[in-house]
């Protein structure tokens, strides 16, 4: 099972199964590489587009204007002149934004973008200001526009245009992740209202009511600090490196998706143009390798960098804060078997019993040693291995540990083959006198001290596993009890 539960997982993460998920979501270098240039270049395309459009209206309603005596249309040109000079410092912003990080900005250019949005709305204030400072003086002087159909086509003509360039930027800046090309697309936006605003305006002043010409610049006042507001707020945010709602949220979603990961501690985000900078900090189990650790980070990596189209993602990884009940035992039955290693006195070590209660840890085991060996050496082994024992868990409580004798496992003998009739009548008397069934796997060893059966028995699956454990306990005391020659008994049970 290719899973990872809550501070265990049951296969490896370097397994086969883990190593597909891994493959599925990585994808090479290079191709990301090529795709950014290929994104950066739609972007300067956009921008310089964006330059020569603005141009054409700016002069082309500024001709109008003077010609009309239109404060409207006039307004509309100035509107489009700052335009032009906002799409100028686009398309510088995107060139220089497009450059590789260095050692003096080794994050990269990307603010530049943020910076020079803010710069825009700077000036589309000062437009503001002087468009509704010279509407206001028109009115008190009764300065009146003369309207033209020039000046209506002309109007008409700088709608479709704005509508057409706002498209086309919105959609490279959506695709392309750009501020600098998203904030040009809402000023052309804005263009096309407030040349809505401006052609209505005209449209009363044809029909006898020339103060709707002077309105209707006011009305383009109004139109650009709604829209220079949002754009001096998203700019602001950015340079001050505020985190886009709800990310944090999302972040922590996102990596706890992620097989091997058991929390995310921590997430910061910083937006610089069109990159987006992450750092998160995720706790695994703590019985994790490097190996396993490394690509469960490579998989958050690819799995937060699909949040957006230029995503530059750090991952620190923590082991888990506590250690669960389970891989706590598993950790002290490890060390245990170690330190037995360590002791050649010792001939093995077997049922092992560890308990875990009130913070505290309680270790019981027999220690088989040689039979050779008086009680005071046999216990000075086991003090030795006791101690080491609780230099290595310091939340160990107790140990008891029973002593047995021995013989080296060189001295066993299997003689199954010299017992057949014993293995048989075993077999027998286990499904006459015990809810076991089908025995078969038996083995018959000699140790000198008497004969040691081992067997495999199916009982029905759906069995209480204490029930189960009742049943093996009654196979040995049956098989000892009919056969004096049979020391041991050692019982499998299996499900039918």
């Amino acid at each position: 099972m290719c899973a990872v539960g809550d501070f265990e997982y049951r296969e490896p993460l370097t397994s086969p199964c883990f190593k597909g998920f891994l493959r599925k979501q990585l994808r090479p270098r290079q191709e990301s590489s090529m795709i950014e240039n290929a994104s950066r270049d739609a972007v300067k395309r956009a921008a310089a587009l964006s330059v020569l459009a603005a141009l054409f209206l700016a002069l082309a309603k500024l001709i109008v204007g003077i010609l009309s005596n239109s404060i409207g249309i006039i307004s509309e040109a100035l509107h489009s002149g700052l335009d032009f000079v906002a799409a100028g410092i686009t398309f510088i912003a995107v060139r220089s934004a497009s450059k590789e990080p260095d050692e003096d900005h080794q994050f990269g250019h990307g603010k530049i973008e943020n910076f020079s949005a803010l710069v825009e709305t700077i000036i589309l204030w000062i437009t503001c200001i002087w468009i509704a400072w010279e509407a206001l003086r028109r009115i008190q002087f009764q300065e009146w526009a003369e309207p033209t159909l020039v000046g209506i086509g002309l109007m008409a003509l700088g709608i479709l245009v704005d509508y057409e360039r706002s498209r086309m930027l919105y959609k490279t800046a959506v695709e392309h992740n750009s501020q600098a090309l998203e904030a040009d697309a809402l000023h052309f936006s804005t263009d096309m209202l407030s040349s809505a605003v401006v052609l209505v305006g005209l449209g009363f002043v044809w029909f006898g009511f020339p103060l709707a010409d002077p309105l209707a610049a006011l009305g383009v006042c109004l139109v650009i600090l709604v829209v220079s507001y949002r754009l001096a707020r998203r700019a602001f945010d950015a340079l001050i490196d505020r985190a886009p709602e709800g990310i944090y949220k999302e972040i922590q979603e996102v990596c706890e998706s992620v097989p091997g990961v058991l929390n995310c501690k921590m997430a910061r985000t910083r937006v610089s143009g069109h990159h987006t900078f992450m750092n998160v900090v995720i706790s695994v189990s703590r019985n994790a390798s490097v190996d396993e650790a490394h690509n469960i980070a490579d998989s958050v990596e690819f799995a937060l960098s699909k949040l957006g189209t230029n995503v530059d993602v750090m991952v620190h990884i923590e082991p888990s804060g506590k250690k669960d009940q389970a891989s706590e035992e598993i950790s002290a039955y490890n060390i245990l078997r170690d330190l037995v290693k360590l002791h050649p006195e010792v001939i093995g070590v077997h049922n092992i019993r560890i308990h875990v209660s009130h913070q505290k840890m309680h270790i019981a085991a027999d220690l088989e040693m040689h039979s050779a060996l008086t009680l005071g050496e046999a216990h000075d082994v086991s003090d030795h291995i006791e101690k080491g024992l609780a230099e290595r868990i310091p939340r160990l409580e107790k140990v008891t540990f029973h002593l047995e004798d021995g013989e080296p496992q060189d001295q066993i003998i299997d003689v199954t083959a010299l017992h057949n009739e014993l293995a048989e009548e075993i077999k027998q008397l286990v499904e006459s006198e015990t809810p076991a069934r089908d025995c078969h796997g038996v083995v018959i060893t000699d140790d000198n001290t008497g004969l040691t059966v081992s067997l495999d028995c199916r009982v029905d699956p759906t069995m209480p596993l204490g029930k189960s454990h009742n049943i093996a306990e009654l196979v040995e005391s049956t098989i000892k009890s009919s056969f004096n020659n049979v020391t041991k008994v050692f019982v499998h049970i299996e499900p039918e």
